[in-house]
Order: C-alpha cells, then sequence, then structure tokens
C-alpha cells in the first residue's frame, strides 16, 4: 500500500530537515512506499528554503502557500496536491514539529492493513507545556459532552484508507479539522485505531495553539450541533 502524507509547516525552519528525515527514515526502514508533501504554509522564516533543498520529485512534494491557509487549510492543500498525483492507497496527514515520533507510523500502516478504517495516535504522556495541555484537557471535555467517545481527537499522525478519506471528506480548514474528522468516522461506524504514542517536548520552533484555540473550537461545536457542521 502506498502512503500519501500532507505535512503542513509555519515557521519550522530550525527543526523541518530533522523532521522530514526522520519521517522518510521510519518509512524507508518499514518499506512502505510513500510521497510526502511538506506545505509551507506561510512561513514568514525561511521554511520555503529549507523545503526546497528537501525536494525528492514523487517522494518529497513541495506545496507553497503564499498567506497562511490555518492549519486544516494546510493540511488540505497537501491532500490537494496528492490528488492531482492520483490518490494513494492511504491518506493522512502528520505535524512538522517532531514532537511524536515517526516510528508510529509504519504500526498506523500495520493496523489500516489489519482492517481498521482509520488509525491515529493517542497522547498517553505529554511534555509540551501547560499551556497546550490546558487546552487539549478542555477540547477532550468538550468532546465526551458532545457524545464523542475518542479520549484524543487531536491526536496525530492521522492515517485513512482512501475510501474512509472519500466517506469522510474532511473539510474544515481550522483546528477543527482533527475532531471533524474523528466527529464522521464515529458517525459513519468506521473502525477506529489507536495507537499510544508519548508527546514529547519542542526542541525547535514554537507551538501555533493558542488560547484563541479554544474559542475556534467551541464555535465549531455549536455549529456541529446545530447541525451545521462538520
Amino acid at each position: 500500500m502506498k502512503l500519501g502524507l500532507s505535512i503542513p509547516l509555519y515557521n519550522e525552519s530550525a527543526s523541518v530537515t530533522e523532521v522530514v528525515a526522520s519521517i522518510h527514515a521510519s518509512l524507508q526502514q518499514a518499506t512502505v512506499q510513500s510521497t510526502l508533501v511538506l506545505v509551507n504554509n506561510g512561513s514568514e522564516d525561511d521554511t520555503g528554503d529549507r523545503i526546497d533543498e528537501l525536494a525528492v520529485p514523487g517522494e518529497i512534494e513541495v506545496v507553497h502557500l503564499r498567506q497562511n491557509h490555518g492549519y486544516g487549510g494546510g493540511i488540505l492543500a497537501g491532500i490537494a496536491h496528492l490528488e492531482s498525483l492520483g490518490l494513494p492507497d492511504i491518506i493522512g496527514w502528520c505535524w512538522g514539529d517532531g514532537q511524536v515520533s515517526a516510528s508510529v507510523l509504519p504500526r498506523l500502516i500495520g493496523a489500516l492493513a489489519d482492517g481498521a478504517d482509520l488509525a491515529k495516535t493517542t497522547r498517553s504522556e505529554r511534555h509540551d507545556g501547560p499551556m497546550r495541555q490546558l487546552i487539549t484537557t478542555a477540547y477532550a471535555m468538550t468532546m465526551r459532552v458532545a457524545g464523542v467517545t475518542d479520549g484524543d481527537v487531536n491526536g496525530c499522525p492521522k492515517l485513512m484508507t482512501r475510501a474512509a478519506f472519500e466517506a469522510i471528506q474532511p473539510s474544515a480548514t481550522d483546528w477543527f479539522l482533527d475532531a471533524e474528522t474523528v466527529i464522521k468516522a464515529e458517525r459513519l461506524g468506521l473502525v477506529i485505531a489507536q495507537e499510544s504514542v508519548v508527546m514529547r517536548p519542542r526542541t525547535a520552533g514554537e507551538s501555533k495553539v493558542r488560547l484563541r484555540t479554544l474559542g475556534e473550537f467551541a464555535l465549531n461545536i455549536g455549529r456541529w450541533k446545530l447541525g451545521r457542521s462538520p
């Protein structure tokens, strides 16, 4: 099975080379055929230059967005590029900050091979700072109240079969993309596999998650409850 992975990057110049090398090495070691799409999501540093240096046609593709399209928008831009190349058997996304080890990717692919429709991580241990943990805890509480059973909707990487992707049709351009994907997967009765991971501290750059992210999330949950979204 071939994997297509969208990786959104915003001001990740200091870490992107190491992160992409780790992902590429993990997939090669597991003999997974893949296309990585590195999305420069309106970065204000030299992330764009760094990823241009990493480009290998067919293996590591590069997309440049002049303005930031939001977390979900960056991911969707990468997936759109994959669609232009011909959608692979497995579609997904992961963060470009290196906080989750790339070694989980072959395990997620294995879960899909064993019959899961969607495979994602659940962060069993976290070392990403009190603000990020506060926001994630609020996310989890809100999702439980909304009736979603997944305890870590934002866990990444997220991989899914092409059929699952086409059924889910994720569309949120902000931070709600992860939650939207899980909500729709649960509604559709898809099989969701979970892999436990440790959320490591950043070694470079800074988190893009802010308090206003909670506001965006609450607004999207309200729309969803009213039947408007996702």
